[in-house]
């Protein structure tokens, strides 16, 4: 009996032992599923707390990029960077990124077009060899304070523009005077005004040689004839005398076979003086005094049916129009306000910021230039005196002459190069095309000049060459420097 009695206690030893055994499994299963739980929490949290310091980083990258492109635009050069901060001011630094604590960053600039730029700025980590982890930011930055097509050209300029020389010239027709001039080399593209309906009004040269400019293509308008032009992207965008269509839109994707593609006829019979294009798709043309609304905003996202936004009384002529992405300038010869400035940042919705006036003269010419500050020179017509200015309008609701001269004609366009040159149309009988030292926007100086037959009326710039639109039948001057 105490066999059995010892065997029985044996037996429920056994089986206590076996429970002992399997609810050791079951709570090293649960321990290390809660332990599981536990890290797998930490790990999630972490990810989390690096996830948003990288954000953060990445943040600072954009923020810095801004910071460069305000300071300096050509510093936006495509490339992979690094990013330090030196004297307080961001730069970018080592190609292969900067980094802080876990964390490498890189920012890769791509140019979208002349005032366009992408910046990416990627942050990468690793807490696990098996798990790289990165945050990606993306931002589009536009040039604010460049013209749309430029500005003051950045193409190169060489040899010596003291001495200017006529290289080049090409004959429109008898009874045709040019009015205005754009280049997109090798091609350039003139404007006119006839003497007669039949004749034509808009004119495309292949300027590859530029001492032999070839014709391409002539088109009539119709009665009337053509004020402005400007060119953006695939499209000729003219401001016409026409009283049927005072926007004309042409096709210039192969000037060979340019063709009008579009036209908007305005109320009333007044005369276009200007246009310019920007955004992706709007139109601003400026009418005669004589019109009830001088300014017209216009929707040309389908060339062949444009159509108008909005309408503006300005008081008087709109003659000239330059902008850059966010603004967009006008110059009128209105005696109260001359120079009307409008935010276009949404260009279906053009909103105006300021209308300054800034003396008695009648404004006619207009152009951006960014030399300490961002300033407006501005041609006014010859009775006025002191025709040539150029005006500080980096604060728009405070802008202010900061010097002028006396040419002795009437400034009827204008154009510059990116540092120092400003070439100019005018009617000075003696000087039709002139060049301005503007090194120093405080200190105006007369450059060079020559002397043509007839009135210049518009002017443009483009590798080292100036193409002028001047008022006589040989109405195609191409200048350079000399050697």
């Amino acid at each position: 009996m105490p066999n059995l009695s010892f065997i029985n206690h044996n037996s429920n030893s056994g089986q206590s032992l076996v429970e002992v055994i399997v609810a050791l499994g079951v709570f090293t299963l649960v321990a290390g599923g809660a332990f599981l739980t536990f890290w797998g929490g930490q790990v999630i949290s972490i990810d989390d707390v690096n996830a948003q310091s990288a954000l953060d980083y990445a943040q600072e990258g954009l923020d810095a990029v801004r910071s460069i492109r305000d300071r300096d635009w050509s510093e936006l050069a495509d490339g992979d960077y690094g990013l330090e901060l030196a004297s307080g001011q961001w730069q970018f630094a080592s190609t292969t990124g900067d980094s802080k604590e876990i964390f490498t960053r890189k920012v890769s600039i791509m140019t979208v077009d002349s005032n366009t730029k992408i910046a990416t700025t990627t942050i990468a980590w690793q807490t696990d060899p098996l798990r790289p982890l990165s945050v990606v930011l993306v931002e589009q930055l536009t040039d604010w304070q460049s013209p749309l097509t430029g500005g003051c050209s950045s193409d190169p300029i060489s040899g010596n523009w003291q001495a200017p020389q006529v290289i080049g010239s090409a004959d429109l027709g008898a009874g045709i005077s040019g009015t205005d001039v754009v280049a997109k080399l090798p091609y350039v593209f003139m404007s006119g005004t006839a003497a007669t309906a039949s004749k034509n009004d808009v004119f495309a040269f292949n300027v590859s040689n530029p001492t032999s400019p070839a014709l391409l293509r002539a088109l009539n308008i119709g009665s009337g004839g053509i004020s402005a032009l400007y060119l953006k992207d695939n499209y000729l965008y003219a401001a016409s005398t026409n009283d049927n269509k005072e926007l004309i839109i042409f096709n210039i994707s192969d000037p060979a076979n340019m063709s009008e593609v579009g036209s908007l006829n305005l109320v009333g019979s007044t005369d276009a003086f200007s246009v310019i294009a920007f955004g992706d798709a709007t139109v601003a043309l400026g009418r005669d005094e004589a019109a009830a609304n001088e300014l017209v905003f216009i929707n040309v996202e389908n060339p062949a049916l444009p159509a108008i936004i909005s309408q503006v009384a300005i008081g008087d002529d709109v003659n000239d129009f330059t902008a850059t992405s966010e603004r967009l300038y006008l110059t009128s010869e209105d005696s109260v306000s001359d120079i009307w400035v409008y935010d276009i940042t949404n260009p279906l919705n053009p909103t105006l910021v300021n209308n300054n006036n800034l003396g008695d003269n009648d404004y006619i010419s207009v152009y951006l230039q960014d030399k300490n500050g961002l300033n407006l020179l501005i041609g006014s017509e010859s009775e006025d005196g002191n025709e040539f200015m150029s005006i500080g309008a980096t604060n728009t609701a405070q802008m202010y002459v900061r010097d002028n001269i006396n040419l002795g004609g009437d400034v009827n366009d204008i154009v510059c190069v990116k540092g120092d040159l400003v070439f100019l149309s005018t009617s000075n009988s003696n000087k039709e095309f002139i060049i301005v030292n503007a090194n120093n926007p405080d200190n105006l100086i007369e450059y060079a000049s020559l002397n043509f037959a007839q009135v210049a009326s518009g002017i443009d710039y483009a590798q080292n060459k100036v193409f002028v639109a001047v008022r006589s039948n040989d109405s195609l001057k191409i200048i350079t420097s000399s050697p």
